[in-house]
């Protein structure tokens, strides 16, 4: 069964070459999901579906009694949105419809290439009552969306709250952007991958972290991962990781008896030699060493 196939109870498609093809059958279930999750708090922003659709030829869909909040942005393309007054999106254009609104999306050129959230929670609420149309024309805001689907696919107890906190930072955008006060050099705002691999790294350094398991977690090259991360942060990923366990690493030698050996693997370089090795060239001494002139 198409995953997505409850949405057709809300979007109903229309296409002159392809008759009796639902919404869930146009829309790529690589780039647009359904969130497999429950809501844990009715607080937190919480996302139902979503991701990126591509038409390559003209499409109409109807949306009717929507029960969800729907950020839509346009990254491709011309929109016409059809409600109770005709409003025309361009790329770059986000919006913030609330529940219930309902409304025809024609595509006005092709192809057109659009990101679509639908969303619950009660913290959305002083965003839809403010927002209105607003031109957001920044790789962020597109890597912040990209971001959002890939969560989606996501394990992990944090994952409710990452989405929660992703959301949050895209309204806020786009109401600073509205209100004049968004920054001029929004290019060189971190990503919200480079953000979350650097998170992941504060939170999880003791695991043995390789910039493969990067690639997979965050469906992102590990090689432009690399480039990224060194950009915005002066250090390589390795060298952040690195300098995040030596510096645990000094913590338990002042602090606690642990043998070096069992710190080194506590911190995640289960190779003692190599620990060593890291902790000298940071310190210029050894573990014994620096273990000793902290307690003298």
């Amino acid at each position: 069964m198409n995953q997505l196939e409850s949405l057709n109870q809300i979007f109903r498609l229309h296409r002159l070459f392809r008759q009796n093809e639902s919404f869930s059958e146009s829309v790529d279930l690589k780039r647009f999901r359904r969130n497999p999750r429950d809501p844990i708090s009715p607080l937190l922003l919480h996302l139902h579906f979503g991701g990126a659709i591509t038409y390559s030829i003209p499409t109409t869909f109807e949306c009717i009694d929507n029960p969800y909040y729907l950020i839509l942005y346009v990254e491709k393309g011309d929109v016409l949105l059809n409600s109770n007054n005709g409003l025309q999106l361009v790329a770059n254009d986000f919006i913030l419809l609330p529940p219930h609104t309902n409304f025809r999306f024609d595509t006005k050129s092709t192809p057109c290439l659009f990101h679509m959230f639908l969303i619950s929670g009660t913290g959305i609420v002083p965003f839809a009552d403010s927002m209105r149309q607003v031109s957001l024309n920044n790789a962020h805001v597109i890597s912040q969306l990209v971001y959002l689907h890939r969560l989606l696919s996501q394990q992990g107890n944090d994952v409710p709250f990452l989405i929660s906190r992703t959301l949050t930072d895209i309204l806020t955008e786009a109401i600073l952007k509205q209100c004049g006060s968004g920054k001029s050099n929004d290019d060189e705002r971190i990503p919200a991958h480079i953000i979350e691999m650097k998170h992941i790294m504060e939170h999880e350094y003791q695991k043995p972290l390789t910039l493969d398991q990067f690639e997979r977690r965050l469906l992102i090259s590990k090689y432009r991962l690399c480039r990224e991360f060194s950009s915005h942060f002066g250090l390589s990923p390795l060298q952040y990781l690195n300098q995040l366990r030596i510096r645990e690493s000094k913590i338990l030698l002042t602090e606690t008896e642990i043998s070096v050996h069992a710190i080194a693997c506590g911190v995640g370089i289960p190779n003692t030699s190599h620990f060593i090795k890291l902790f000298k060239r940071e310190t210029h001494l050894t573990p014994a060493e620096y273990r000793k002139s902290k307690n003298s």
